[in-house]
């Protein structure tokens, strides 16, 4: 298996696992307060390892304009993303509420057709289909 497998599942763990912590967490917890604990401990760790693996350096070879890119990334990914994730977690179910989130795969590859002009082809679009119907699938409260 290569290395982008592995991670990519490792990621999908993480991912998996992460919102029943948060749920509990959120059970006495404000959503904003809970998203700027988890940003200051991931702050936190991230600082640690760029420091003990001796990377700090590379915030030096970092051009404006990818720095830029970044930031707009973690204030959508991040910051807007994750308090409105936390606030539907607060109100709803995680078997409602992550399928809704994670058919975020289709609007990534939208605008990655208009960004980056990637390719429409049939099998992306069966893709496209099954990831929403897998979502309707998934959200659905009032099946058996």
């Amino acid at each position: 298996m290569n290395k982008e497998i592995v991670y990519a599942l490792l990621a999908a763990l993480s991912f998996g696992i992460a919102p029943v912590f948060e749920k509990l967490g959120l059970a006495r917890t404000d959503p904003a307060l809970a998203l700027f604990i988890r940003a200051s401990v991931t702050t936190m760790l991230v600082t640690s390892f760029l420091v003990t693996s001796g990377k700090a350096h590379l915030f030096r070879t970092t051009d404006v304009q990818s720095l830029v890119f970044v930031v707009l990334g973690g204030v959508f990914g991040v910051l807007f993303a994750q308090f409105f994730y936390f606030k539907a977690l607060q109100y709803g179910e995680i078997g409602r509420v992550m399928p809704i989130v994670g058919g975020f795969p289709v609007i990534a590859y939208f605008f990655s057709i208009i960004v980056f002009g990637e390719s429409v082809t049939i099998t992306k679009m069966i893709g496209v289909v099954l990831v929403v119907a897998g979502v309707l699938l998934l959200g659905d409260t009032k099946g058996s």
